[in-house]
């Protein structure tokens, strides 16, 4: 019984592991970039647009990055656009926001 209940812990362990493995940005938490990002980024991104719908950007038809790290890279470059003051953890944020959200990247 004991000895049961180690391996589903082990087991349970494993998952969770593996899990966090796959997702790219695993200290983000997605509702605040999702704040971050309603603060920063909807109004710029709503210009973009002819119909003024920003998340168009992320569909899979607009889209320009093609993995995590290139991302990330377009997080950072717009948030040094807009002179956000972002640190590390807010990047990581958004980005987390974004790929849970749109993008899905494992890597």
């Amino acid at each position: 019984m004991v000895m049961r209940q180690f391996s589903l812990a082990v087991s349970i362990a494993l998952l969770s592991w593996s899990a966090a493995q796959a997702q790219p940005f695993p200290t983000g938490v997605a509702a605040k970039g999702q704040a971050l990002h309603a603060a920063k980024c909807v109004s710029c991104h709503n210009s973009m647009m002819p119909d003024g719908k920003g998340e168009e950007l992320y569909s899979e038809f607009s889209r320009k990055m093609t993995n995590a790290t290139q991302l990330k890279g377009m997080v950072e470059f717009c948030a040094n656009r807009t002179r956000s003051g972002w640190f590390e953890e807010e990047i990581a944020h958004v980005s987390r926001y974004l790929n849970d959200s749109f993008y899905k990247y494992t890597k």
